[in-house]
Formats: C-alpha cells, sequence, structure tokens
C-alpha cells in the first residue's frame, strides 16, 4: 500500500471514530409535561389535557383555557363540569411562586387536580414516533392540607404504575424504559383518593419522555468493515 493510500485510510478512520465520539449519548426527541405545557391548543403537540369519568374510561379534552385561574396568575385547562372548573390542569409558567388556595406552585411547576364530581384530571402523550422510550415521572401533593390522591400511568389504557400520595409533598415515582408504537398513548392520572375529598388532591407532575438517538456505532461499524475489506483485497 501507498503512503498516500495509508494516510488516506488513517484519515477515514479517525473521522468515523470522531463521529462516534460526538454523536453519542444524544436524544433525538424529548418531552416534558411541564416544559411544553401550552393554553394555545389542545391537543397542544403530543400532549393532549383533560379527564375520565373513572380510571381508563373514555378520555374527554379540556374545553376552556385561562392565563390567569381564579386571579391566581396560573394558566389553566379546564372542564367546566364544575363551578371552580375542576377536573383541570395548572401550571406556573411565571418565575415567581403562585398561590391557589392551600397550595403553592413553584416557577414552572405543572399540577393536576381531580374533579368535584370524582373524575380524574389525565395528562395524555400520544406517542409521534416508535421506539423504546425512556420514561421518568414524579407525582408530588401540593396542598397545605395534605394530598390524599391516588395517581397513575396507563400505556393504552393498561396500568404500568399504581400509587397514593399521602400528605405533602410526599413524591412517589417511576422510571424506566417504556416499548412504544407511534400512536400509542400514556396518560398520568390523578384521582381522588380513599378520601373522596378532591379539594385537597392538587398533585404536582414531573414527568419526561425521552427515545434516545439511533447511535451512529453501526454506522462506523460498517464503514470500518468496508475499509478493512477493501485493505484485505488489496493484499490479494
Amino acid at each position: 500500500m501507498t503512503a498516500s493510500k495509508k494516510c488516506t485510510l488513517i484519515s477515514t478512520f479517525a473521522t468515523l471514530l470522531g463521529l462516534a465520539i460526538v454523536a453519542l449519548p444524544s436524544v433525538a426527541s424529548a418531552f416534558s409535561a411541564a416544559g411544553d405545557f401550552s393554553i394555545a391548543s389542545n391537543p397542544n403537540g403530543a400532549w393532549s389535557y383533560g379527564w375520565s369519568t373513572t380510571l381508563g374510561s373514555a378520555f374527554n379534552l379540556d374545553s376552556s383555557s385561562t392565563n390567569n385561574y381564579q386571579g391566581s396568575g396560573l394558566s389553566a385547562w379546564t372542564s367546566n363540569l364544575a363551578a371552580d372548573g375542576s377536573p383541570l390542569v395548572l401550571h406556573n409558567g411565571t418565575a415567581n411562586p403562585l398561590s391557589d388556595a392551600n397550595s403553592t406552585f413553584q416557577p414552572g411547576q405543572l399540577a393536576l387536580g381531580p374533579g368535584f364530581f370524582l373524575q380524574y384530571s389525565v395528562l395524555r402523550w400520544t406517542a409521534p414516533t416508535s421506539g423504546t422510550f425512556s420514561l421518568s415521572a414524579t407525582f408530588s401533593g401540593l396542598s397545605s392540607l395534605g394530598d390524599s390522591a391516588d395517581v397513575h400511568i396507563l400505556h393504552d389504557g393498561v396500568s404500568i404504575f399504581d400509587s397514593n400520595v399521602t400528605g405533602s409533598p410526599s413524591p412517589v415515582s417511576f422510571s424506566g424504559p417504556v416499548n412504544i408504537t407511534a400512536g400509542d398513548t400514556l396518560d398520568f392520572a390523578v384521582g381522588v383518593g380513599s378520601d373522596g375529598n378532591y379539594n385537597e388532591d392538587l398533585t404536582a407532575l414531573s414527568a419526561a419522555i425521552a427515545v434516545p438517538e439511533p447511535g451512529t456505532l453501526g454506522l462506523v461499524g460498517m464503514g470500518l468493515g468496508c475499509l478493512l475489506s477493501f485493505r484485505f483485497r488489496k493484499r490479494k
């Protein structure tokens, strides 16, 4: 092999190795329940704000939105099934803590409130693509009176996480991979818990969904294989 060909081979190898180092670990798609919140439309991209009569029953979209819920400065999607708009989804989009009744929202915090008539508040995510997604979610009590909510995550209506938030904040969490097909749904649901009192069950939700980008190592391997094959043929 000539010096020129050796130089080309080494340069190509270095380039492919550099691609592998730069590309890992990167993320192709990431979704945040609080970070993506918007009152501009419902559905909002992959997210939908709504409610269900019972856990896992038909999903209904919230019908109204406001950027000043009950004068608190909180943004909200509301169902209008009761005078206070519950069940609902609330979000603090400001840089300062905001309070509503017995609950204080930190900047950027999102919460689900079940309904006066015991409906579940549901935040739905609809998968835009297929893949093995990394899901992490934490439910935390917001009420100074102490939450007593039941909280759930459902994949296409089938529960993959069930727990209770008893007290405040008393966080409960789920983390793990979930195999998803495009069009599948993940529902984050909050109910009134065992005491049946919706006034104490405003529950913060922090949820992130991400799918790792297909690594370039496979491409690198293919490239190296081609180079080695080329070199082998040259030796013959």
